[in-house]
């Protein structure tokens, strides 16, 4: 039987020669299916007809990936939808992961010049997420009017999300000279999706547009010169149902059963998680990034309990995010910051227990569930801090499996989480965002804590409910109707901020 590196070389070798087609995409795809893995997978996604799924392992999508972001005619495939497979829309969205800035190299891949004008039109909540953010491989600059430039005018496709890393100092130069001659435009639109940008480059004649909308990496519409050349809401290309619909569907003990369930490929994809997520430990006291959170509580700490070696790690690991630092870490619910607080905890809670691979692979799979149950009610871009309400939540009820508990416990642990944390809004990605992290992965910890003591939240308070399901629906409904108010409050703050530093300078 033939091992992955034989069916990736097939791949490679078959079609070495063809273009981003999509049937010359699908062809290696079909090299690469996994008969054995494509079960496990249509279960994870039980509205699809199981035909429609190949298997395709995820390192091998991803190696595929790689390889065709650099053929010049890829936008065949991406505009080629919906796709046949699951495969292919995974595979889609991972050659957008290579991409510079979605929105803006989608948009660059369709100029037959360099850009003389750029528009960016955004929600109110990538606004807010985007306008303090680092940006790796600038040195400390920020800001998501800078980012969008550079991903118009140059960085490199094949770094993934860290496609800015190294960029050329005479590309940043360029890029703010652009901005400061007045060629960048921006503007905040209300009544879009959460998650809604749309990039305008024009030059040479030609104008181009790309819309992403309702998810990071969907292309929801491209325009080149007035030709519609993708127009692809979500809610189409997923028949009206998507992940979001199938896990709000299920309750806790269900979350916890998956979790229990997951084969070898999980598994591995787990460990690797936390070990990215825990090299942090090696700039942690010794680097400080951001507003160093993680360097003065190292300093002071010593040998201080696992509650608080977990607060010190997880800051230090969102300052050098936050920051632009060129440290990786595996995301959760499309954020890296959740991941922080997902995945650390966690991990440092196996180490100090001398769990075996299997039960943390478990306790960080129930860890993401619980995280992305919790963002399926709340939305992807909220008003609420989903490091600490979505991610503490998972990474408390990932503690508890740790240590033997119950799935109710961990239920338990994750109410419980949530109702210390909920009130903490989201006012945007930056370097303060590392005090939040640092305090959720604590809280984590402690709520997991009183949860095996069977302590917590065990009946209604306030607006909490004892069961996660419940209390699921109730935070949609606080979101949509009371915290999306605040953010067109914190919009308008930012906008008289802004003002006030341009009349200073």
């Amino acid at each position: 039987m033939e091992g992955r590196g034989d069916r990736r070389d097939l791949a490679h070798g078959a079609h070495r020669e063809v273009s981003g087609a999509p049937e010359a995409v699908r062809a290696r795809l079909l090299a690469l299916r996994d008969e054995k893995n494509a079960p496990f997978m249509a279960k994870l996604v039980p509205t699809l007809p199981p035909e429609s799924v190949l298997g395709v392992r995820m390192p091998d999508c991803r190696s595929l990936a790689r390889e065709l972001c650099r053929e010049p005619d890829i936008g065949l495939f991406l505009a080629d939808l919906p796709h046949r497979y699951l495969d292919e829309n995974n595979l889609h969205a991972l050659i957008l992961n290579e991409e510079k800035d979605y929105a803006a190299a989608v948009a660059a891949r369709h100029l037959p010049t360099q850009p003389e004008g750029i528009r960016l039109e955004m929600s109110v909540a990538i606004y807010k997420n985007g306008r303090s953010v680092g940006i790796p491989g600038t040195n400390g600059l920020r800001g998501l009017t800078l980012a969008c430039v550079l991903g118009a005018l140059g960085g490199n496709p094949d770094k993934g999300l860290m496609a800015l890393e190294d960029i050329p100092a005479a590309t940043v130069e360029q890029a703010q000279a652009f901005i400061d001659a007045g060629k960048m435009a921006e503007e905040v639109v209300q009544g879009t999706p959460s998650m809604w940008a749309r990039v305008t480059l024009s030059g040479g004649g030609h104008t181009v547009s790309c819309t992403v909308a309702r998810k990071h990496d969907h292309v929801e519409r491209l325009v080149a010169d007035g030709a519609v050349l993708v127009d692809q809401p979500l809610e189409a290309q997923s028949g009206g149902t998507d992940w979001t619909d199938e896990l709000t569907a299920m309750h806790f003990e269900e979350l916890w059963n998956l979790a229990l369930g997951i084969d070898d490929a999980i598994v591995r994809q787990m460990l690797e998680g936390a070990r990215m997520n825990m090299a942090i430990l090696d700039h942690a006291g010794t680097e400080q990034a951001g507003i160093g959170i993680g360097s003065a509580l190292a300093k002071h700490n010593g040998h201080g309990s696992l509650s608080e070696k977990i607060k010190e790690v997880a800051g230090a690991a969102s300052d050098l995010r936050m920051s632009g630092g060129d440290v990786a870490v595996m995301s959760s619910a499309g954020s890296g910051n959740h991941g922080i607080v997902a995945v650390i905890p966690v991990a440092m809670t196996a180490r100090e227990l001398g769990a075996d691979d299997r039960k943390l692979a478990e306790a960080l799979a129930l860890s993401h569930l619980v995280c992305g149950y919790i963002k399926a009610y709340t939305g992807r871009l909220t008003p609420t801090c989903g490091c600490a309400v979505a991610a503490g939540a998972g990474a408390a009820a990932g503690i508890v499996r740790l240590y033997g508990g119950t799935p109710r416990q961990a239920e338990l642990a994750a109410i419980t989480l949530v109702g210390t944390l909920l009130g903490m809004i989201c006012d945007g990605a930056k370097e303060s965002c590392g005090l939040k992290v640092s305090n959720a992965a604590s809280e984590a910890w402690s709520a997991a804590m009183l949860a095996l003591e069977n302590r917590g939240i065990r009946n209604t308070q306030g607006i909490i409910s004892p069961d996660i399901h419940e209390l699921g629906i109730t935070l949609r409904e606080f979101n949509e109707k009371i915290f999306s108010a605040a953010d067109s409050v914190m919009i308008g703050l930012m906008t008289r901020q802004n003002r006030s530093a341009e009349s200073r300078a």
